[in-house]
């Protein structure tokens, strides 16, 4: 009955992991992101290696007459909703000057979410992702500076490993469902293969009790960075 007894204990514990989403909606059009979310133990910056600085910002997708209308809603296309209200979303600036724009240039840069304990899934919203091979951009998931996954925005198209049957295009929305990243991680970088968007950051940090029940306590546990 041991076995029996120990699955049910996982998954007793596993059932108050939690899950949060970073939505922006409580910041500006223009607000650089840093530390906002620091009291949630997540932390943003960005590599922008086409310019003199790095910069996060936030967009206001509802806004018009912005220097991007490639990412104002409602979408051209898309898996999801074209009329889908994200409101703000987090961008690679393009200018230093305040004025929302992402980067343009191929390959964009980097935007890069650390988080201060072990993450166990990662799903959210891109706007304006336009080609099909997604402009050679991808995510890669690291825990302790090790990478752990790579997952190419190829692998979201139909078919592939990561089906989510999204259509890339100029001013689109696409919805990359939650997926679980193995081992789990405490830092994803998004590598920009162009200008793009992103919204409804949803992630899922795991019960610390469950995982130690497994024995990968080690690998999983919270850690501080700063």
């Amino acid at each position: 009955m041991k076995p029996i007894v120990l699955a049910l204990a996982a998954a007793s514990i596993a059932s108050v992991a939690t899950a949060d989403t970073l939505d922006f909606s409580d910041l500006s059009h223009g607000e650089v992101l840093a530390e906002q979310y620091a009291g949630l133990g997540v932390h943003i910056s960005a590599i922008n290696p086409n310019r003199a600085h790095d910069i996060a910002m936030v967009f206001d997708t509802n806004l018009s007459n912005t220097a991007d209308p490639d990412l104002e809603n409602p979408f051209d296309s898309g898996n999801t909703d074209l009329n889908t209200n994200l409101g703000n979303i987090m961008i690679l600036q393009e200018n230093d000057f305040g004025v929302p724009d992402d980067e343009g240039n191929r390959p964009a840069g980097q935007l890069i979410i650390d988080f201060d304990m072990s993450v166990a899934s990662f799903g959210f919203h891109v706007v304006d992702l336009e080609s099909e091979v997604a402009e050679n951009s991808s995510l890669e998931f690291y825990m302790d500076n090790a990478l752990v996954e790579t997952v190419d925005f190829a692998e979201f198209l139909a078919g592939g490993t990561h089906d989510n049957g999204v259509v890339y295009g100029n001013n689109s929305i696409n919805l990359i469902e939650e997926f679980t990243v193995a081992g789990g991680y405490d830092r994803v970088v998004i590598n920009l293969g162009g200008s793009m968007g992103f919204d409804n950051i949803n992630y899922t940090v795991p019960a610390p009790g469950a995982l130690a029940l497994f024995g990968m306590g080690a690998a999983m546990g919270v850690r501080r960075r700063r």
